[in-house]
Protein backbone atom coordinates (compact mmCIF):
# COMPACT_ATOMS: atom_id res chain seq x y z
CA UNK A 1 0.00 0.00 0.00
CA UNK A 2 1.51 3.32 -0.95
CA UNK A 3 2.50 5.98 1.22
CA UNK A 4 -0.56 9.34 1.66
CA UNK A 5 0.37 12.95 2.16
CA UNK A 6 -1.92 15.65 3.47
CA UNK A 7 -1.27 18.49 1.75
CA UNK A 8 -3.05 22.04 1.23
CA UNK A 9 -2.69 24.38 -1.80
CA UNK A 10 -4.68 27.59 -1.44
CA UNK A 11 -6.00 26.52 1.54
CA UNK A 12 -7.56 23.24 0.05
CA UNK A 13 -6.93 20.14 1.37
CA UNK A 14 -5.87 16.73 -0.42
CA UNK A 15 -4.75 13.40 0.11
CA UNK A 16 -1.79 12.94 -2.46
CA UNK A 17 0.20 9.48 -2.88
CA UNK A 18 4.04 10.04 -2.18
CA UNK A 19 5.30 9.27 -5.71
CA UNK A 20 2.32 12.39 -6.75
CA UNK A 21 3.79 14.30 -4.04
CA UNK A 22 6.90 13.86 -4.52
CA UNK A 23 6.54 14.89 -8.12
CA UNK A 24 4.12 17.97 -7.50
CA UNK A 25 6.58 19.07 -4.63
CA UNK A 26 9.76 19.32 -7.16
CA UNK A 27 7.20 20.95 -9.79
CA UNK A 28 6.61 23.47 -6.98
CA UNK A 29 10.30 24.00 -6.35
CA UNK A 30 10.99 24.48 -9.96
CA UNK A 31 8.67 27.23 -10.10
CA UNK A 32 9.94 29.27 -7.19
CA UNK A 33 13.30 28.77 -8.48
CA UNK A 34 12.30 30.01 -11.60
CA UNK A 35 9.92 32.97 -10.86
CA UNK A 36 11.77 33.70 -7.48
CA UNK A 37 10.54 35.51 -4.26
CA UNK A 38 9.78 38.92 -6.48
CA UNK A 39 7.53 37.11 -7.69
CA UNK A 40 5.86 34.52 -5.31
CA UNK A 41 2.65 36.13 -6.47
CA UNK A 42 2.78 34.39 -9.88
CA UNK A 43 3.62 30.91 -7.80
CA UNK A 44 0.19 31.46 -5.78
CA UNK A 45 -1.92 31.93 -8.93
CA UNK A 46 -0.15 28.61 -10.11
CA UNK A 47 -0.51 26.60 -7.48
CA UNK A 48 -4.45 27.70 -7.33
CA UNK A 49 -5.01 26.58 -11.17
CA UNK A 50 -3.47 23.16 -9.82
CA UNK A 51 -5.94 23.00 -6.85
CA UNK A 52 -8.46 24.01 -9.57
CA UNK A 53 -7.60 21.14 -11.86
CA UNK A 54 -6.96 18.52 -9.20
CA UNK A 55 -10.79 19.72 -7.84
CA UNK A 56 -11.76 19.53 -11.58
CA UNK A 57 -10.30 15.39 -11.87
CA UNK A 58 -12.80 14.77 -9.08
CA UNK A 59 -9.52 14.69 -5.98
CA UNK A 60 -11.86 15.67 -3.38
CA UNK A 61 -13.94 13.87 -0.50
CA UNK A 62 -11.04 11.86 -0.26
CA UNK A 63 -10.55 10.63 -3.25
CA UNK A 64 -6.22 10.48 -3.49
CA UNK A 65 -4.44 12.22 -6.26
CA UNK A 66 -1.99 9.35 -8.14
CA UNK A 67 0.80 10.35 -10.40
CA UNK A 68 -0.83 10.30 -13.60
CA UNK A 69 -3.21 13.42 -12.06
CA UNK A 70 -0.12 15.60 -11.05
CA UNK A 71 1.59 14.47 -14.56
CA UNK A 72 -1.46 15.52 -16.97
CA UNK A 73 -1.00 18.87 -14.68
CA UNK A 74 2.14 19.32 -15.83
CA UNK A 75 1.48 18.48 -19.24
CA UNK A 76 -1.17 21.48 -19.39
CA UNK A 77 0.85 23.84 -17.66
CA UNK A 78 4.21 23.38 -18.33
CA UNK A 79 7.40 23.48 -17.17
CA UNK A 80 8.84 27.33 -17.25
CA UNK A 81 12.27 26.19 -18.25
CA UNK A 82 10.77 24.45 -21.23
CA UNK A 83 8.91 27.42 -22.16
CA UNK A 84 11.78 29.90 -21.57
CA UNK A 85 13.64 28.04 -23.64
CA UNK A 86 11.57 27.67 -27.16
CA UNK A 87 10.77 30.83 -28.40
CA UNK A 88 8.23 29.35 -30.54
CA UNK A 89 6.64 28.29 -27.49
CA UNK A 90 5.47 32.01 -26.29
CA UNK A 91 3.37 31.65 -28.63
CA UNK A 92 1.05 28.89 -27.37
CA UNK A 93 -1.74 27.00 -29.36
CA UNK A 94 -4.85 29.28 -29.68
CA UNK A 95 -7.38 27.68 -27.22
CA UNK A 96 -10.74 27.30 -29.34
CA UNK A 97 -13.15 29.84 -27.23
CA UNK A 98 -16.76 29.12 -25.89
CA UNK A 99 -19.71 31.22 -24.43
CA UNK A 100 -20.09 30.41 -20.77
CA UNK A 101 -21.73 32.53 -18.16
CA UNK A 102 -19.12 34.07 -15.80
CA UNK A 103 -20.54 33.50 -12.41
CA UNK A 104 -17.32 34.91 -10.41
CA UNK A 105 -17.40 38.27 -12.00
CA UNK A 106 -21.51 38.64 -12.37
CA UNK A 107 -23.55 40.26 -10.69
CA UNK A 108 -26.74 38.48 -11.08
CA UNK A 109 -26.08 35.37 -13.40
CA UNK A 110 -22.86 36.12 -15.14
CA UNK A 111 -24.44 36.70 -18.82
CA UNK A 112 -23.28 40.00 -19.22
CA UNK A 113 -19.56 39.23 -17.98
CA UNK A 114 -19.45 35.74 -19.90
CA UNK A 115 -20.31 37.54 -22.97
CA UNK A 116 -18.00 40.53 -22.33
CA UNK A 117 -14.80 37.42 -21.78
CA UNK A 118 -15.88 36.25 -25.13
CA UNK A 119 -15.95 39.54 -26.99
CA UNK A 120 -13.21 40.63 -25.21
CA UNK A 121 -14.64 43.59 -23.95
CA UNK A 122 -15.06 44.86 -20.19
CA UNK A 123 -18.11 43.35 -19.09
CA UNK A 124 -19.34 47.15 -18.09
CA UNK A 125 -19.85 48.04 -21.67
CA UNK A 126 -21.77 44.48 -22.35
CA UNK A 127 -23.95 45.69 -19.72
CA UNK A 128 -24.14 49.46 -21.22
CA UNK A 129 -25.40 47.69 -24.16
CA UNK A 130 -28.15 45.53 -22.52
CA UNK A 131 -29.44 48.31 -20.10
CA UNK A 132 -29.65 50.95 -23.16
CA UNK A 133 -31.66 48.67 -25.11
CA UNK A 134 -34.12 48.03 -22.05
CA UNK A 135 -34.17 51.76 -22.12
CA UNK A 136 -34.14 52.96 -25.94
CA UNK A 137 -37.36 50.32 -26.14
CA UNK A 138 -38.95 51.91 -22.81
CA UNK A 139 -38.06 54.92 -21.76
CA UNK A 140 -40.15 56.80 -24.23
CA UNK A 141 -43.02 54.51 -23.63
CA UNK A 142 -45.53 57.27 -21.90
CA UNK A 143 -45.00 59.27 -25.63
CA UNK A 144 -46.06 56.25 -27.26
CA UNK A 145 -48.95 55.03 -25.30
CA UNK A 146 -50.22 58.52 -26.06
CA UNK A 147 -49.68 58.49 -29.51
CA UNK A 148 -49.45 55.39 -30.85
CA UNK A 149 -51.56 53.59 -28.10
CA UNK A 150 -48.57 51.04 -27.46
CA UNK A 151 -47.74 50.04 -24.12
CA UNK A 152 -44.61 48.89 -23.00
CA UNK A 153 -43.50 47.87 -20.00
CA UNK A 154 -40.68 48.90 -17.93
CA UNK A 155 -37.35 46.81 -18.46
CA UNK A 156 -39.65 43.88 -19.96
CA UNK A 157 -37.12 43.58 -23.24
CA UNK A 158 -34.15 43.23 -21.00
CA UNK A 159 -35.53 40.64 -18.49
CA UNK A 160 -36.59 38.20 -21.13
CA UNK A 161 -33.62 38.33 -22.85
CA UNK A 162 -31.17 37.75 -20.06
CA UNK A 163 -33.76 35.49 -19.16
CA UNK A 164 -33.55 33.64 -22.15
CA UNK A 165 -29.36 33.51 -21.97
CA UNK A 166 -29.60 32.86 -18.31
CA UNK A 167 -31.18 29.42 -19.40
CA UNK A 168 -29.36 28.74 -22.64
CA UNK A 169 -25.62 29.55 -21.90
CA UNK A 170 -23.87 26.94 -19.59
CA UNK A 171 -22.25 28.38 -16.43
CA UNK A 172 -18.32 28.10 -16.16
CA UNK A 173 -17.79 25.51 -13.64
CA UNK A 174 -14.16 23.94 -14.78
CA UNK A 175 -10.73 25.31 -15.12
CA UNK A 176 -11.20 24.52 -18.69
CA UNK A 177 -14.39 26.73 -19.55
CA UNK A 178 -13.16 29.18 -18.15
CA UNK A 179 -10.00 29.61 -20.04
CA UNK A 180 -11.74 28.66 -22.94
CA UNK A 181 -14.23 31.60 -22.34
CA UNK A 182 -11.66 34.01 -23.13
CA UNK A 183 -9.30 32.12 -25.47
CA UNK A 184 -6.80 31.81 -22.79
CA UNK A 185 -4.30 28.82 -22.29
CA UNK A 186 -3.90 27.24 -19.12
CA UNK A 187 0.03 27.16 -19.09
CA UNK A 188 2.08 28.90 -16.82
CA UNK A 189 3.64 31.44 -19.40
CA UNK A 190 0.16 33.01 -19.76
CA UNK A 191 -0.28 32.93 -16.02
CA UNK A 192 3.06 34.85 -15.95
CA UNK A 193 2.06 37.34 -18.50
CA UNK A 194 -1.13 38.10 -16.77
CA UNK A 195 0.38 38.53 -13.24
CA UNK A 196 3.23 40.72 -15.03
CA UNK A 197 0.29 43.07 -17.31
CA UNK A 198 -1.60 43.66 -13.50
CA UNK A 199 -4.27 41.95 -15.23
CA UNK A 200 -5.77 40.30 -11.69
CA UNK A 201 -9.32 40.42 -10.71
CA UNK A 202 -9.57 42.70 -8.06
CA UNK A 203 -13.30 43.86 -6.76
CA UNK A 204 -14.23 46.91 -6.77
CA UNK A 205 -13.98 48.28 -2.82
CA UNK A 206 -17.32 49.37 -2.58
CA UNK A 207 -18.79 46.04 -3.38
CA UNK A 208 -16.82 44.30 -1.09
CA UNK A 209 -17.53 45.86 2.07
CA UNK A 210 -20.27 43.59 2.49
CA UNK A 211 -18.48 40.67 1.63
CA UNK A 212 -15.75 40.79 4.40
CA UNK A 213 -18.37 41.58 7.05
CA UNK A 214 -21.57 39.57 5.92
CA UNK A 215 -20.43 36.46 3.47
CA UNK A 216 -21.27 36.06 -0.10
CA UNK A 217 -24.48 35.74 0.90
CA UNK A 218 -25.06 39.14 2.29
CA UNK A 219 -22.44 39.90 -0.01
CA UNK A 220 -24.69 39.07 -3.86
CA UNK A 221 -27.54 40.39 -1.97
CA UNK A 222 -25.65 43.72 -1.33
CA UNK A 223 -24.50 43.35 -5.36
CA UNK A 224 -28.28 42.58 -6.27
CA UNK A 225 -29.93 45.70 -3.93
CA UNK A 226 -26.82 48.09 -5.99
CA UNK A 227 -27.68 47.20 -8.61
CA UNK A 228 -31.58 47.15 -8.49
CA UNK A 229 -31.19 50.75 -7.29
CA UNK A 230 -28.80 51.51 -10.16
CA UNK A 231 -31.37 50.44 -12.92
CA UNK A 232 -33.59 52.60 -11.24
CA UNK A 233 -31.35 55.62 -11.00
CA UNK A 234 -30.39 55.00 -14.80
CA UNK A 235 -33.92 54.62 -15.74
CA UNK A 236 -34.65 57.95 -14.38
CA UNK A 237 -32.38 59.60 -15.72
CA UNK A 238 -31.90 58.27 -18.55
CA UNK A 239 -35.59 58.88 -19.04
CA UNK A 240 -36.14 61.94 -18.11
CA UNK A 241 -33.16 63.50 -20.29
CA UNK A 242 -35.45 61.90 -23.29
CA UNK A 243 -38.94 63.65 -22.29
CA UNK A 244 -36.79 66.94 -21.17
CA UNK A 245 -35.56 66.51 -24.97
CA UNK A 246 -39.17 65.43 -26.85
CA UNK A 247 -40.37 68.78 -24.61
CA UNK A 248 -38.31 70.84 -25.97
CA UNK A 249 -38.89 69.34 -29.44
CA UNK A 250 -42.24 68.97 -29.73
CA UNK A 251 -43.09 72.32 -28.34
CA UNK A 252 -41.39 73.77 -31.21
CA UNK A 253 -42.59 71.21 -33.54
CA UNK A 254 -46.61 71.43 -32.00
CA UNK A 255 -46.53 75.09 -31.63
CA UNK A 256 -44.09 76.76 -34.01
CA UNK A 257 -42.41 78.22 -30.90
CA UNK A 258 -39.27 76.78 -28.87
CA UNK A 259 -40.07 76.17 -25.72
CA UNK A 260 -36.87 78.29 -25.09
CA UNK A 261 -38.37 81.65 -26.76
CA UNK A 262 -41.62 81.40 -24.21
CA UNK A 263 -40.19 84.08 -22.22
CA UNK A 264 -39.38 86.70 -25.01
CA UNK A 265 -43.53 86.85 -25.10
CA UNK A 266 -43.57 88.15 -21.38
CA UNK A 267 -42.81 91.52 -20.19
CA UNK A 268 -40.28 90.66 -17.55
CA UNK A 269 -38.66 92.75 -15.10
CA UNK A 270 -35.26 91.52 -15.95
CA UNK A 271 -33.05 92.72 -19.06
CA UNK A 272 -31.71 89.72 -20.92
CA UNK A 273 -33.48 86.66 -20.44
CA UNK A 274 -30.25 84.87 -21.83
CA UNK A 275 -29.26 83.72 -17.59
CA UNK A 276 -32.49 82.89 -16.66
CA UNK A 277 -32.57 80.41 -19.33
CA UNK A 278 -29.30 78.88 -19.19
CA UNK A 279 -29.65 78.22 -15.56
CA UNK A 280 -33.31 76.93 -16.11
CA UNK A 281 -31.92 74.38 -18.61
CA UNK A 282 -29.33 73.63 -16.48
CA UNK A 283 -31.71 73.37 -13.33
CA UNK A 284 -33.99 70.85 -15.46
CA UNK A 285 -31.21 68.61 -16.76
CA UNK A 286 -28.41 68.25 -14.21
CA UNK A 287 -30.95 66.59 -12.16
CA UNK A 288 -31.20 63.46 -14.56
CA UNK A 289 -27.84 63.58 -15.67
CA UNK A 290 -26.48 62.72 -12.34
CA UNK A 291 -28.79 59.92 -11.48
CA UNK A 292 -27.91 57.77 -15.13
CA UNK A 293 -24.33 58.64 -13.56
CA UNK A 294 -24.54 57.61 -10.07
CA UNK A 295 -27.04 54.64 -11.46
CA UNK A 296 -24.43 53.97 -14.11
CA UNK A 297 -21.52 53.65 -11.08
CA UNK A 298 -23.53 51.53 -9.01
CA UNK A 299 -24.58 48.97 -11.97
CA UNK A 300 -21.14 48.97 -13.54
CA UNK A 301 -18.49 49.42 -10.76
CA UNK A 302 -16.45 51.97 -12.56
CA UNK A 303 -14.65 54.11 -10.33
CA UNK A 304 -14.54 57.54 -10.34
CA UNK A 305 -12.12 59.60 -12.49
CA UNK A 306 -10.18 61.94 -10.00
CA UNK A 307 -12.46 65.26 -10.81
CA UNK A 308 -15.23 64.00 -9.13
CA UNK A 309 -18.14 64.64 -12.39
CA UNK A 310 -20.43 63.96 -9.39
CA UNK A 311 -19.57 66.37 -7.28
CA UNK A 312 -18.97 68.53 -10.14
CA UNK A 313 -22.80 68.18 -11.28
CA UNK A 314 -24.04 68.54 -8.01
CA UNK A 315 -22.41 71.84 -7.63
CA UNK A 316 -23.35 73.08 -10.69
CA UNK A 317 -26.82 72.08 -10.37
CA UNK A 318 -26.72 74.01 -6.55
CA UNK A 319 -25.84 77.07 -8.81
CA UNK A 320 -27.93 76.98 -11.58
CA UNK A 321 -31.05 76.34 -9.60
CA UNK A 322 -29.79 79.63 -7.64
CA UNK A 323 -29.21 81.81 -10.54
CA UNK A 324 -32.49 80.19 -11.64
CA UNK A 325 -34.21 81.17 -8.50
CA UNK A 326 -33.22 84.79 -7.70
CA UNK A 327 -33.66 85.57 -12.20
CA UNK A 328 -37.12 83.91 -11.45
CA UNK A 329 -38.02 85.83 -8.86
CA UNK A 330 -36.83 89.26 -10.01
CA UNK A 331 -38.10 88.40 -13.40
CA UNK A 332 -41.96 88.14 -12.41
CA UNK A 333 -41.78 89.89 -9.58
CA UNK A 334 -44.38 91.91 -11.19
CA UNK A 335 -47.08 89.77 -11.40
CA UNK A 336 -46.57 88.33 -7.56
CA UNK A 337 -50.14 90.45 -6.76
CA UNK A 338 -51.74 90.20 -10.07
CA UNK A 339 -55.22 89.18 -9.51
CA UNK A 340 -58.72 89.62 -11.42
CA UNK A 341 -60.36 92.27 -9.18
CA UNK A 342 -62.07 94.62 -11.30
CA UNK A 343 -65.21 93.06 -12.28
CA UNK A 344 -68.05 94.59 -14.70
CA UNK A 345 -71.49 93.04 -16.14
CA UNK A 346 -73.32 92.89 -19.16
CA UNK A 347 -77.00 92.53 -19.12
CA UNK A 348 -78.33 89.46 -21.62
CA UNK A 349 -81.73 88.86 -23.91
CA UNK A 350 -83.72 87.79 -20.91
CA UNK A 351 -86.07 86.15 -23.32
CA UNK A 352 -83.68 83.35 -25.03
CA UNK A 353 -84.10 80.12 -24.73
CA UNK A 354 -80.60 79.59 -26.30
CA UNK A 355 -77.35 81.24 -26.20
CA UNK A 356 -74.69 81.08 -28.83
CA UNK A 357 -70.77 81.71 -28.04
CA UNK A 358 -68.18 82.37 -30.75
CA UNK A 359 -64.89 82.95 -30.49
CA UNK A 360 -63.13 84.16 -33.87
CA UNK A 361 -60.18 84.12 -34.93
CA UNK A 362 -57.76 86.97 -35.29
CA UNK A 363 -56.99 88.45 -38.47
CA UNK A 364 -53.22 86.50 -40.23
CA UNK A 365 -54.07 83.71 -37.74
CA UNK A 366 -56.85 82.36 -39.42
CA UNK A 367 -54.24 79.31 -40.42
CA UNK A 368 -52.58 79.20 -36.91
CA UNK A 369 -52.28 76.12 -34.44
CA UNK A 370 -55.56 75.90 -31.89
CA UNK A 371 -55.62 74.64 -29.07
CA UNK A 372 -59.25 73.94 -26.89
CA UNK A 373 -60.67 72.45 -23.95
CA UNK A 374 -64.20 72.70 -23.45
CA UNK A 375 -66.09 70.66 -20.82
CA UNK A 376 -69.71 70.85 -19.13
CA UNK A 377 -69.30 74.09 -18.06
CA UNK A 378 -65.78 75.59 -18.96
CA UNK A 379 -64.31 76.64 -22.22
CA UNK A 380 -60.32 77.76 -22.86
CA UNK A 381 -58.75 78.43 -25.79
CA UNK A 382 -55.83 79.91 -27.05
CA UNK A 383 -54.52 79.95 -31.33
CA UNK A 384 -50.45 79.81 -32.23
CA UNK A 385 -49.62 81.22 -35.87
CA UNK A 386 -46.60 82.86 -37.29
CA UNK A 387 -43.09 81.59 -37.70
CA UNK A 388 -40.01 82.50 -35.99
CA UNK A 389 -39.87 86.20 -34.93
CA UNK A 390 -43.28 86.74 -37.03
CA UNK A 391 -45.23 84.36 -33.92
CA UNK A 392 -48.19 85.25 -32.55
CA UNK A 393 -50.39 84.02 -30.07
CA UNK A 394 -54.01 84.85 -29.10
CA UNK A 395 -55.27 84.09 -25.84
CA UNK A 396 -59.59 84.05 -25.17
CA UNK A 397 -60.65 84.84 -21.34
CA UNK A 398 -61.48 81.83 -19.26
CA UNK A 399 -65.01 81.15 -20.05
CA UNK A 400 -67.38 79.72 -17.57
CA UNK A 401 -71.06 79.03 -17.19
CA UNK A 402 -72.70 79.22 -13.74
CA UNK A 403 -76.25 78.06 -13.77
CA UNK A 404 -78.82 78.72 -11.03
CA UNK A 405 -81.67 80.90 -10.21
CA UNK A 406 -81.25 83.91 -11.66
CA UNK A 407 -84.00 86.54 -12.66
CA UNK A 408 -82.27 86.92 -16.09
CA UNK A 409 -79.16 86.24 -17.71
CA UNK A 410 -76.07 88.27 -17.82
CA UNK A 411 -72.24 88.41 -18.08
CA UNK A 412 -69.57 89.10 -15.39
CA UNK A 413 -66.15 89.67 -16.93
CA UNK A 414 -63.06 90.08 -14.38
CA UNK A 415 -59.90 91.97 -15.02
CA UNK A 416 -56.80 92.57 -13.65
CA UNK A 417 -56.43 96.32 -14.64
CA UNK A 418 -59.57 98.58 -15.69
CA UNK A 419 -60.41 98.29 -19.75
CA UNK A 420 -63.18 98.47 -21.96
CA UNK A 421 -65.59 95.58 -21.54
CA UNK A 422 -66.38 95.49 -25.04
CA UNK A 423 -62.91 94.48 -25.91
CA UNK A 424 -63.24 91.40 -24.08
CA UNK A 425 -67.03 90.61 -24.94
CA UNK A 426 -69.56 91.57 -27.00
CA UNK A 427 -73.32 91.00 -27.39
CA UNK A 428 -76.05 91.09 -30.04
CA UNK A 429 -78.85 89.45 -29.92
CA UNK A 430 -77.90 86.01 -28.83
CA UNK A 431 -74.87 85.77 -29.88
CA UNK A 432 -72.08 86.02 -27.46
CA UNK A 433 -68.50 87.22 -28.98
CA UNK A 434 -65.36 86.67 -27.21
CA UNK A 435 -62.69 88.57 -28.24
CA UNK A 436 -58.90 87.24 -27.47
CA UNK A 437 -55.59 89.37 -26.20
CA UNK A 438 -52.65 88.69 -28.89
CA UNK A 439 -49.18 88.62 -27.70
CA UNK A 440 -45.80 88.51 -29.31
CA UNK A 441 -42.04 89.48 -29.02
CA UNK A 442 -42.82 93.16 -29.50
CA UNK A 443 -46.55 93.01 -28.04
CA UNK A 444 -45.58 90.98 -25.02
CA UNK A 445 -47.81 89.65 -22.23
CA UNK A 446 -48.12 92.33 -19.09
CA UNK A 447 -50.42 90.88 -16.71
CA UNK A 448 -53.45 91.44 -18.37
CA UNK A 449 -55.99 88.27 -17.56
CA UNK A 450 -60.11 88.41 -18.10
CA UNK A 451 -62.15 85.51 -17.00
CA UNK A 452 -65.86 85.75 -18.28
CA UNK A 453 -68.49 84.01 -16.17
CA UNK A 454 -72.25 83.52 -17.86
CA UNK A 455 -74.94 83.38 -15.24
CA UNK A 456 -78.04 81.47 -17.08
CA UNK A 457 -81.13 79.71 -15.59
CA UNK A 458 -80.51 75.55 -16.01
CA UNK A 459 -83.49 75.29 -18.77
CA UNK A 460 -81.20 77.55 -21.09
CA UNK A 461 -78.67 75.84 -23.67
CA UNK A 462 -75.42 77.45 -24.46
CA UNK A 463 -74.14 76.61 -27.42
CA UNK A 464 -70.23 76.98 -29.00
CA UNK A 465 -70.14 77.68 -32.70
CA UNK A 466 -66.88 78.56 -33.46
CA UNK A 467 -64.49 77.37 -33.27
CA UNK A 468 -66.07 74.30 -32.82
CA UNK A 469 -69.55 72.66 -32.78
CA UNK A 470 -70.02 72.10 -29.21
CA UNK A 471 -73.52 72.05 -26.40
CA UNK A 472 -72.40 73.29 -23.22
CA UNK A 473 -73.37 70.43 -20.81
CA UNK A 474 -74.38 68.05 -23.20
CA UNK A 475 -71.98 67.35 -25.61
CA UNK A 476 -69.64 65.69 -23.17
CA UNK A 477 -66.29 67.43 -23.70
CA UNK A 478 -63.81 68.62 -26.42
CA UNK A 479 -60.24 68.42 -25.57
CA UNK A 480 -57.42 68.62 -28.12
CA UNK A 481 -53.45 69.54 -28.76
CA UNK A 482 -52.07 71.65 -31.15
CA UNK A 483 -53.37 71.64 -34.71
CA UNK A 484 -54.53 73.50 -37.63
Amino acid sequence: MKEVYDISLQGVAFKVEKDAYELLEGYLEELKEHYGSQEAEVVNDIEERISELLLEKGCTNGIVVQLHHVDEIIKVLGRPNEIDGSPENHGAKKVRKGIYRDTRNGIVAGVCSGLGAYFNIDAVWVRIIFILMALLFTAPSFFVRNFLGIHMGWFGFLLLVYAILWVIIPEARTVSQRCAMRGEPQSVDHIHSKFAQGARNVGNEMWNVGAGATGSFFSTLWRIICFTVGVVLTAIGFGGIVALGIGFIGADILTGIPLLAMPDFVELNIGSTLWLKISGILAALLPFVGMLYGGMQLCFRFKSPKWRPGLVIFLVWMVSALVFTLSSLKAFSPYYDMDTDYREQMALPAQKDTLYVECPKVAGLEKGRMNIDASMNRLELFYMGGKGKNTSIAVYPKFTIRRGVVESPYLQVSMTSPSEIGNVVSVKDSLITINPAVYSRKEKFAGELHKIRLYVPDSTTVILKEPAEFTFGKSGSIRTGMYK
